[in-house]
């Protein structure tokens, strides 16, 4: 039987095992060992609540029609307690236990939303604030600082962290109430060329953090292939847009200057335009 389901026989050493830590070394640290374990025996014993809510958080996203998929899990107790170890490196005087850690881990339940074009993120995000409270203000991780998409973001409430290794997502913590009992759950929301590049920098970096240089200069430069797709999949959305107009209208409102203007948008080279302007010439002229 698994040790979730034994709860009541769950002891220190158990814990230690698990964490490969010694109750000495771990007091160093200033953590309590029995404090570890009565977080453990807690949050077992709230995972299939916390289940349940990320499914309901999950299917009321789904109704959003500018979501493509969505995804949800809730946190293994293994990965919980490392977690509780490594915030005390970061917060010294912050002390965890069993009554206070659901004041301060805001992912014990996470769900991520993916979409396909990135001009989404506004409407997204408007529908999860007005469905839930956030904890604090929703933020984002953006490779690059000063671009028109980090003065958007800025403008619209969002904190802007940079992000050296190219993380592009915008996450917000909801607080949501069952039984009484209030949760935080994290919700990221990515275009999937993000998510895309995402799974394969976290499969490559875990579980030593640290690739070598080769494959951290390729993931960099798949990082630029993603933006770059990003780019022409919204410029393909607005051409898109803009055509049809130009065709159901009987005095067209769309220029074929305007037309040509998200090729010129796009990240690719001037042959490639060049060959595009032929297309929507060829598409205009009837």
């Amino acid at each position: 039987m698994h040790p979730d389901d034994q709860r009541h026989n769950i002891t220190v050493p158990f814990i230690l095992s698990i964490l490969n830590e010694s109750e000495e070394d771990l007091r160093a640290q200033g953590i309590d060992a029995g404090n570890l374990l009565a977080i453990y025996n807690d949050y077992i014993s709230r995972r299939s609540e916390l289940e349940d809510i990320a499914i309901f958080i999950s299917n009321t996203l789904k109704r959003h029609k500018a979501v493509y998929g969505v995804q949800h899990r809730v946190k293994e107790p293994l990965h919980l307690l490392k977690k509780i170890i490594r915030k005390k490196q970061e917060y010294p005087d912050r002390n965890l236990n069993a009554e206070n850690y659901l004041d301060y881990i805001n992912d014990l339940a996470g769900v991520r939303i993916l979409h396909l074009y990135k001009e989404d993120w506004h409407d997204i995000g408007n529908y999860i604030q007005q469905i839930w409270e956030l904890k604090r203000e929703p933020y984002i991780y953006i490779k690059s600082e000063g671009t028109l998409l980090t003065n958007q973001f800025t403008s619209s409430a969002y904190k802007v962290i940079p992000n050296d290794r190219g993380y592009n997502a915008q996450h917000y913590i909801a607080k949501v109430k069952a039984c009484r009992q209030q949760y935080f759950v994290e919700i990221q929301v990515k275009t999937l060329f993000e998510e895309g590049w995402s799974e394969i920098d976290h499969c490559v970096r875990y579980p030593d953090h640290e690739p070598n240089e080769l494959l951290h200069r390729l993931l960099g430069l798949l990082n630029k292939f993603t933006a770059s797709a990003d780019a022409v999949a919204s410029q393909i959305q607005a051409l898109s847009g803009e055509l049809h107009k130009y065709k159901s209208d009987a005095k067209p409102k769309v220029t074929t200057a305007q037309l040509r203007s998200h090729i010129n948008k796009l990240p690719v080279d001037e042959q490639e335009k060049q060959y595009l302007y032929a297309c929507l010439d060829k598409l205009t002229s009837h």
